[in-house]
C-alpha cells in the first residue's frame, strides 16, 4: 500500500467532506445478469465451478479494477492497496451460524477458487468471526443471501476512521430473468457514483464472459 499525500490529493476536498459525517457511506443496490454465467455452468458438467466462486471472483476482479475502491484508511490517514482480498461470510459444515473467512485474491480463477476452498475448510475446522488477516483494512467484505431478492441492503458499520471497507452483498437469482441482485457500501469520503458504475460495468463484463473468467486455466 502507498499512503496518499491528503495536500497533494485532488480529493482532498471530498475526503474532508463526507469523512466528516456520522455516516460517510454510499450505497447502491443494481440487478446484475447471471445468464451467461449460468449457461456455462451447464455445460462444464462434472467440472462446473462453484457459483459463489464464480460471484467471488467476479466481485473480487471488478473491486480491484477500480483505484478508488482499493482505498482505505490506515492510521487515520488515506491509503492506496495494490491489490484488496477477499473477506466472506460462509456457514460451517454442521453448523446454524455463519463465521468469516479470508482469502487472498488472484487473478487467476483457478487459484482464487483453491484459496476461497482453503478457507472454507479452515472454517469448518475452526470457525470464527475473527479468522488471520480479518483485522486489516486490505480486505473487501462480501456476504451472500441467496433466499433474499432484495431491492437494498445496510450493512453494520464501526468507526469510519477506523472500518474503511466497501462491502458486497448478493442475493438471490431470479430464475425468469435470470438476474441477480448485487449491493455495493463504500464510504463516500472515497467512491462517487461514477466509481460505482465502473464497478458495475465491471461486474457484468466478467459474468458476460464466463469462459475467459472461469476456465481452469
Amino acid at each position: 500500500m502507498r499512503f496518499i499525500d491528503i495536500d497533494q490529493w485532488d480529493r482532498k476536498q471530498h475526503f474532508q467532506f463526507f469523512q466528516s459525517r456520522r455516516n460517510p457511506c454510499l450505497a447502491v443496490t443494481t440487478q446484475v445478469s447471471v445468464e451467461n454465467l449460468i449457461l456455462y455452468r451447464k455445460q462444464c458438467k462434472e467440472k462446473r465451478p462453484k457459483l459463489s466462486d464464480c460471484l467471488y471472483y467476479a466481485i473480487m476482479n471488478s473491486v480491484n479494477s477500480v483505484a478508488e475502491l482499493r482505498l482505505r484508511l490506515v492510521d487515520l490517514r488515506p491509503v492506496e492497496f495494490a491489490t484488496v482480498d477477499a473477506g466472506f461470510t460462509y456457514v460451517p459444515q454442521g453448523g446454524k451460524l455463519h463465521c468469516n473467512c479470508v482469502a487472498a485474491y488472484d487473478a487467476s480463477f483457478a487459484v482464487f477458487a483453491q484459496t476461497l476452498q482453503a478457507a472454507r475448510d479452515a472454517a469448518d475446522a475452526h470457525p470464527t468471526l475473527t479468522p488471520p488477516g480479518a483485522e486489516g483494512q486490505g480486505l473487501v467484505y462480501m456476504s451472500n443471501l441467496p433466499d433474499v431478492a432484495f431491492t437494498a441492503v445496510s450493512n453494520p458499520w464501526g468507526d469510519p476512521w477506523q472500518d474503511s471497507v466497501p462491502r458486497v452483498v448478493f442475493g438471490k437469482i431470479d430464475t425468469r430473468l435470470l438476474t441477480l441482485p448485487v449491493a455495493l457500501e463504500g464510504l463516500h469520503s472515497f467512491v462517487d457514483g461514477k466509481h460505482v458504475g465502473l464497478f458495475f460495468a465491471r461486474l457484468e463484463a466478467v459474468l458476460g464472459d464466463p469462459e475467459a473468467s472461469f476456465s481452469a486455466t
